[in-house]
């Protein structure tokens, strides 16, 4: 406010210094000046004199905002909250302010509980108040508790609502800044723990020949072990790779070209990792848009034991799918990315599936995630080119995302 709309505040508690909207008025001129002591004592009796309650809740939210700047109170700020979830406890407002308190202060079992009890009662006809009070919207939870939820040990969870909010384009600048900066600096380490080494071997969902001396896999999650359980461990078999990458982070080749003699043919749209694949790999890679590739003519055998599709995004990988000559080509393992938890037209998944079902092609598992909420992919077999008592063994079909440690080492 500036000095005109003070006078008038100041005329109108001066006519009438029991009206409350006068003394909220007022309370929030010396708030923007900086004054939070008579900020806090307008807010009160603004609070202490409506009848609106509305009015009075906004106004407890501003009282500890006020104290909230005047730093090193926690508990009483926690307790001016509280009471204003106790006034309103259907709004979302207070709830999220409690979140962020809780979440700053490293009480993070209370900040999500918050957080989750907040969003579930957002809803789309809600009065706004009359000030910004510092709750964004939805997204504000969400934040809450993806930050929340890593410390106390949900990992995939956290995880998975950091992509979302990643992807969500409506995010403010500065919660876009944070989930950027989380990402990095602790999104790789969720990752780490889908790899492979030896002392897994006891648990694998099937054993094959040469498991027991794999020391580590390189796919995003588990794929080329997936590829060697449906085949028994085969040696010098043959892929078509298409969105490969890079040459060994998260791919789903390496291992099969490095310990198992196999080779074949990778494709990536992105030149640079094109020329670092070629570097460091022995099978053959070249740089090309796949949805513009005549596969008839690339295809020398009628016959491959691996067909991996990953392009971005999930229309891209589709139109892929369709220009693959199924009527004379053959995969004994197809892995299909259509990335459900994050295409907005929500339609690959379904269309991917309806597709290769036509060419005769059997689904083992499906909505494979990195975590158990985020599906992203279906992972295929031909019959004619399997072991039925191994297609029998490894068949986990649901509608909910199967973390995919969780489906390589028999947990479900």
């Amino acid at each position: 406010m500036n000095n005109t709309n003070l006078n008038k505040a100041l005329v109108n508690y001066i006519n009438d210094p029991k009206y409350p909207l006068y003394n909220f008025e007022l309370g929030r001129w010396y708030e923007t000046d900086g004054q939070y002591a008579s900020a806090l004592s307008f807010y009160l009796r603004a609070a202490e004199l409506s009848t609106n309650e509305l009015l009075t809740y906004e106004s407890v939210l501003r009282i500890a905002i006020c104290v909230e700047s005047i730093r090193n109170r926690v508990y009483s700020l926690k307790g001016i909250v509280l009471r204003a979830i106790s006034l309103m406890p259907k709004r979302p407002e207070a709830y999220f302010m409690m979140a962020r308190i809780c979440e700053q202060n490293k009480d993070w079992h209370d900040g999500y509980a918050f957080a989750v009890i907040g969003e579930s009662l957002i809803t789309d006809g809600e009065e706004k108040l009359k000030t910004d009070v510092g709750y964004p919207g939805r997204y504000g939870f969400t934040f809450e508790r993806a930050v929340t939820a890593w410390w106390i040990g949900l990992y995939d969870e956290s995880i998975h609502l950091m992509r979302q909010l990643e992807k969500d384009n409506q995010i403010r600048q500065d919660y876009r800044n944070a989930v950027v900066s989380n990402i990095k600096n602790y999104g790789y380490l969720w990752k780490r723990h889908l790899r492979y080494d030896q002392s897994m071997y006891a648990d694998l969902r099937m054993k094959f020949s040469g498991a027991s001396g794999i020391k580590e896999n390189f796919s995003q999650c588990f794929q080329d072990m997936f590829i060697l359980m449906m085949l028994k461990g085969k040696h010098k078999g043959n892929f078509l790779e298409i969105g490969c990458g890079d040459p060994f982070f998260n791919n789903n080749t390496a291992l099969l070209e490095k310990k198992f003699g196999w080779s074949g043919l990778s494709i990536d749209i992105d030149l640079e990792k094109i020329g670092k694949f070629n570097l460091k790999r022995e099978s053959t890679a070249f740089c090309g848009d796949a949805t513009k590739i005549d596969f008839d003519k690339i295809l020398r055998e009628d016959y491959y034991d691996y067909l991996q599709i990953d392009c971005d995004p999930a229309i891209i990988s589709f139109q892929v799918l369709q220009r693959i000559p199924f009527e004379t080509a053959k995969f004994a393992v197809i892995t299909f990315e259509h990335d459900n938890f994050c295409d907005e037209r929500k339609d690959i998944k379904e269309r991917s599936r309806e597709y290769l079902r036509s060419f005769g092609y059997i689904m083992v598992v499906n909505n494979i995630a990195e975590d158990r909420f985020s599906d992203f992919e279906d992972w295929w077999v031909h019959p004619d080119l399997v072991d039925k008592n191994i297609l029998s063994r490894m068949i986990c079909i649901s509608d909910k995302p199967k973390k995919a440690d969780d489906y390589i080492y028999g947990r479900i």
